[in-house]
């Protein structure tokens, strides 16, 4: 006696046609391409990324070193008092009128000005009106 017969599906070897290499190669190439395409704009994304993360861990780094010494560097506007008898410069922060520092005097500030500079003064000589003048002219 024979049974019915039952129908079952299996993966099996089957030769590929000229069209159908042709049609696998042809969607090999489009995938190896967006593997490329994202490959590059994975790293482009992490570079971004790290940058940004660099940014945010440098500044952390900076409140963090704040925070622990209890102190931080500012630019402030200081006020100088030259001494010529005692070769001497004295440095006072105008925030708080703290005196920073008394250092020598180095070559170049030894010299006394001649003239108090003069706020109302003009910033060029204007005589002239910005021409140029030949002499004997």
């Amino acid at each position: 006696m024979i049974d019915m017969q039952d129908v079952l599906t299996l993966n099996l070897k089957c030769l590929l046609t000229d069209d159908e290499k042709m049609e696998r190669g042809a969607a090999l190439a489009e995938h190896v391409q967006a593997i490329e395409v994202l490959n590059e704009e994975k790293k482009a994304s992490a570079a971004t990324f790290k940058t940004k993360i660099d940014i945010h861990t440098l500044e952390a780094s900076g409140l963090s070193t704040a925070l622990h010494d209890g102190y931080e560097y500012r630019a402030i506007k200081c006020t100088t008092q030259k001494n010529y008898e005692t070769r001497t410069i004295t440095v006072i922060r105008t925030d708080t009128g703290e005196f920073v520092e008394t250092r020598p005097l180095e070559i170049h500030e030894m010299q006394a000005r001649l003239f108090d500079d003069d706020a109302n003064a003009p910033a060029y000589d204007d005589r002239h009106n910005g021409k140029i003048t030949v002499l004997g002219k």
